[in-house]
């Protein structure tokens, strides 16, 4: 259990000539059952202090300092995970799941055992209003269900569900009306009083309801700190500050106007309040302390929320993740029900274009065609997976950062889940296309096509995961990839022919191109054991040791296009190489970025 939380001269920067500073000696000191609001105009710093409190990084060029205690000690980074967390501005919640569900693999994540879950799962419920939408998908772009103050108030169950000592909120009530924004301030405090749970958040301008639920207030301004209190001392700090409240304004809103430097008659008033705090802070860090006497010296009854729960192994985690990805999948139209309408369609269109090719040498060019274009086209429309994966990738930082699983249980669940929707899809579109196309009519070569774009799919996934955890952005992730396919299908050795290529993608892209070896094998498959009749006047395109017969043998179509060898092995094993390859650099980019 966490007593306190106290933060001392929290300062954060910019490097420069000169540094900009951000935050300028920021202090304050919670106990467990309070509730502190850090308020200010735009660009004040309260989401940079909220964020260094949460050990969460504050900017990329940003540096900090300070000292931020637990219970009056120093907290590692990981410890503070276990005991801490955080609920993000945006609401990153799995959309084909219901409310119960939510919870409840939030739950499971967290180690929390059978018999505490099924009594914690509908007492939060209950505590945040949701009891009647338990059995409500929380809403997709498809499927819209859950009011944006319900999305709100989940959210934050969720995080509250791990029974975190110190919960971190960034703008809870940003986007909702005044009564959703009390009904979610008040549901958390009310369980903060009953968990004895620290709550630090981050407002904009609530309603005076609102803010009175709050025990403690920080208001700052262009980086600093012009108060820091309980918040039933403001009118008489203002008073004191020589600006006393107007009738007819709250406390809140008359502070928030008259510290807003954006306005030029704000400046005086930032200043002389300023100044007073800074009085006032001596006296406040030398009661303090270094370390914080105070958080050494209080005196709070123990939590009367105690959870069973243990810390799971990463194979756990890949299990339940598992679990809960197979009910999203089954119901998330985005994920694979969309892809295998487009893939279908695209079997029909390629079906009825090159539909029903015969066995002489003018349908040889149409059937190379057709082999290029399911591969590559197969390959290309990947690119439908990116906002299912970014949906995940979102829940995955979020659960991640508040120290519930790693990258090795997402990365495993999503590969595992992903092998049976993808092999239904590729059997889908080969039974269409294989027979309409009419490729080599026996059970091996449709089962051998079968297994071509299987794996061409796989990889094809296994690149969208990659560039997508790389970017993190819908646009450039599209872009990027469908570059990416755009490039494997130029230098693959269909377009363009290997012996002519240019040297540096020959010495390069060729050879890591999973596109290239699943048209070779194709290829194989389809010319290596089959004839084609020669003109009338048995004229043959291509030289064989059938041509006496008029017939061209399957084997001069694959050596006229430089595919002499067969290494069906070599290239199945390359392939899975690359997928592999993918799949650890997105683990190794999640891992350590």
């Amino acid at each position: 259990m966490v007593n306190c939380f106290s933060w001392k001269d929290i300062t954060a920067t910019v490097p420069g000539s000169p540094p900009k500073t951000i935050l300028d000696s920021a202090s304050g000191v919670l106990k467990g059952g309070q509730m502190l609001a850090l308020m200010g105009p735009s660009g004040s710093g309260k989401t940079t202090l909220l964020n260094i409190l949460a050990g969460r990084s504050a900017g990329s060029k940003i540096v900090h300092e300070g000292t931020i205690l637990v219970d009056g000690f120093h907290c590692s980074p990981a410890d503070f995970r276990n005991v801490s967390s955080y609920v993000e501005q945006e609401d990153t919640l799995i959309g084909s799941l219901t409310v119960q569900e939510t919870l409840d693999y939030t739950a499971q994540l967290a180690g929390i055992e059978t018999t505490a879950r099924k009594e914690i799962v509908p007492e939060l419920m209950a505590a945040f209003g949701l009891r009647d939408q338990a059995n409500v998908l929380v809403g997709t772009p498809f499927s819209k269900s859950l009011s944006g103050g319900q999305k709100r108030r989940l959210s934050t169950a969720s995080q509250i569900i791990t029974s975190p000592h110190i919960l971190f909120m960034d703008e809870p009530t940003s986007g909702l009306d005044s009564k959703a924004s009390y009904e979610v301030i008040s549901h958390v405090k009310s369980i903060a009083i009953k968990r004895n749970m620290i709550v630090i958040t981050s407002l904009h301008q609530p309603s005076t309801s609102t803010f009175d639920l709050f025990d403690y207030v920080t208001f700052m301004s262009g980086g600093q700190t012009v108060f820091f209190g309980p918040t039933t001392e403001i009118d008489s700090y203002l008073s004191r500050a020589g600006y006393p409240i107007p009738h007819g304004f709250s406390s809140s809103e008359y502070t928030l106007e008259l510290i807003n430097k954006d306005f030029a008659d704000s400046g005086t008033a930032v200043d002389d309040l300023t100044a007073l705090w800074r009085q006032k802070k001596i006296q406040f860090d030398q009661a303090l302390g270094d370390p914080p006497s105070t958080c050494k010296e209080l005196d709070v009854g123990a939590s009367s929320f105690e959870p069973v729960s243990k810390v799971l192994s990463p194979i756990r985690h890949s299990f339940i993740l598992m679990r809960r990805l197979m009910k999203k999948s089954t119901r998330d139209l985005l994920a694979y029900h969309v892809r295998l309408a487009m893939y279908l369609g695209l079997a029909i269109l390629m079906g009825t274009v090159w539909l029903r090719l015969g066995y002489d040498q003018n349908s040889i060019q149409p059937f190379t065609n057709a082999i290029f274009f399911s591969g590559a086209f197969m390959s290309f429309m990947a690119v439908a997976y990116i906002p299912s994966f970014i949906e995940d990738l979102r829940t995955f930082k979020r659960e991640r950062a508040n120290g519930l699983y790693g990258p090795f249980a997402f990365l495993i669940s999503n590969f595992i889940i992903a092998v049976p929707f993808l092999f239904f899809i590729t059997l889908i579109f080969s039974i269409v296309t294989y027979f309409m196309v009419n490729f080599r009519l026996s059970g091996s070569g449709f089962f051998t096509y079968v297994l071509w774009l299987f794996i061409d799919l796989l990889a094809a996934e296994s690149l969208v995961v990659l560039i997508t955890s790389l970017v993190q952005n819908f646009v450039l992730a599209l872009a990027l990839t469908a570059f990416a396919n755009g490039m494997w299908m130029s230098v693959g050795g269909f377009l363009v022919p290997a012996d002519i290529l240019n040297v540096f993608w020959y010495y390069t892209f060729y050879w890591i191109d999973y596109q290239r070896y699943v048209f070779q094998g194709m290829m194989f498959n389809q010319f290596e054991n089959s004839t084609y009749n020669c003109d009338s006047q048995c004229h043959c395109m291509y030289t064989s040791e059938l041509q006496g017969q008029c017939k061209i043998a399957g084997k001069a179509v694959l050596e006229n296009v430089g595919f002499g060898n067969r290494h069906v092995q070599q290239w199945i094993g390359i392939l899975f190489a690359i997928i592999i390859a993918y799949r650890l650099g997105t683990y190794i980019w999640l891992r350590y970025h």
